[in-house]
């Protein structure tokens, strides 16, 4: 009698904290998912600034160097960096010493491997997997006509700073292969075409050597995708969601970005809603695009402005970038799953002073790069 009055008490009191021992898994589990992992930034690799052809050549106004990259490729172990003074591109490697150099060098030098190939003004860099390297090489005028819709200096990712708006200086896109003779010459509508790209706000080398360009043509922001050959496969624009888009007139809608999976499967799209009559941001929606069937689904809603679509990963994850304020010198990184649901935090901490980091990048292979300028040298560091 005694032990089944014991018994009874026992499981009465189960059944009585169990729904308390439950609901502590779960809050546990749902923690968890919102951990934050920190990354820290190790240096990858520097370049000298100079005047010298084995150095990064950059001007020099008020003891602040100008001229100077916002990002640069690495590929092999290689550093790819855009000299815009002298219209080269220089390849080093991460101890900082040149490995050859692509275009008409005014200087020339017994010692240094020089790849003769005719380049314009220089804008964005990227290279592929297989080392073809692809320049957004801009042309005079005269030689082509402009998109006449005024660059956007804020959101210029060529390397190059100017306190006024101006014209977007037309572009082609060279691809030099990896034994450093031209192979392409790539235009808005593809090799062989006419039309050159105006205002380049993201240019990147996916999987299976394909290419993905992120401008504006006949005044709005698209996203092409070329193949290995250079021609046009696909394009994408905000008319293609805009059945997906459409919340009457109260409200107006505007192409954030577009970001493609590295293997062009699909993209998603990023659109900012504001108030018609006000002007009030409302939220930002994120869609996917799927390109075979030209189907869209929703993916993500976000109310907060400063949250912005950073990158898509070649496990579906994606990455939304949101600012610390609080912190000052750190990033973070919302990882979000294919369904749109948030799993997991990645927190980048910048050692101060802040003001000497400069953008932060991706490449196809996943892989997190920032830039700074410290004593004299260009600094590539590579997160983990």
């Amino acid at each position: 009698m005694q032990n089944s009055f014991t018994s009874k008490i026992r499981t009465s009191s189960v059944r009585k904290y169990l729904p308390f021992f439950l609901c502590s898994i779960l809050v546990i589990g749902a923690c968890s998912k919102f951990r934050v992992d920190d990354y820290n930034p190790y240096l990858y690799g520097r370049v000298k600034l100079g005047k010298d052809l084995k150095e990064l050549q950059v001007s020099i106004v008020n003891r602040v160097p100008t001229n100077v990259p916002n990002q640069v490729a690495v590929a092999s172990g290689v550093i790819y960096v855009p000299d815009f003074e002298q219209s080269l591109i220089k390849a080093f490697n991460s101890d900082g010493d040149l490995k050859f150099v692509i275009g008409s060098s005014k200087e020339k030098q017994d010692k240094v491997k020089t790849y003769n190939i005719k380049l314009g003004r220089i804008g964005l860099v990227t290279v592929s997997d297989g080392d073809d390297i692809y320049v957004q090489s801009r042309v005079s005028r005269e030689d082509a006509k402009s998109d006449k819709v005024a660059e956007n200096i804020y959101t210029k990712k060529s390397g190059e700073f100017r306190t006024e708006a101006e014209e977007a200086v037309p572009s082609v896109i060279l691809k030099i292969n990896d034994s450093g003779k031209l192979s392409q010459t790539i235009y808005a509508d593809g090799v062989g075409g006419s039309i050159p790209f105006g205002y380049v706000e993201r240019m990147e080398a996916g999987n299976n050597d394909l290419l993905f360009v992120f401008h504006r043509q006949n005044g709005a922001m698209r996203l092409s995708i070329f193949d290995e050959a250079g021609k046009l496969k696909q394009k994408v624009e905000g008319s293609d969601y805009k059945d997906s888009l459409n919340q009457g007139e109260a409200y107006t809608w505007y192409v954030d970005s577009f970001i493609s999976h590295p293997d062009g499967e699909y993209v998603l799209g990023s659109f900012s809603f504001y108030e018609t009559k006000s002007g009030r941001f409302k939220n930002r929606k994120i869609l996917k695009y799927e390109l075979k069937d030209k189907r869209i689904t929703p993916i993500k809603e976000i109310q907060d402005p400063s949250e912005t679509l950073y990158w898509v990963l070649n496990n579906d994850n994606f990455f939304i970038w949101e600012t610390e304020v609080e912190e000052g010198n750190s990033i973070r990184l919302q990882v979000h799953d294919e369904d749109g649901n948030h799993v997991n935090n990645i927190r980048l901490n910048y050692p101060p002073p802040r003001g000497l980091w400069r953008e932060t990048w991706m490449d196809t292979n996943d892989e997190i790069y920032s830039m700074k300028i410290r004593s004299g040298y260009l600094e590539i560091h590579k997160w983990k």
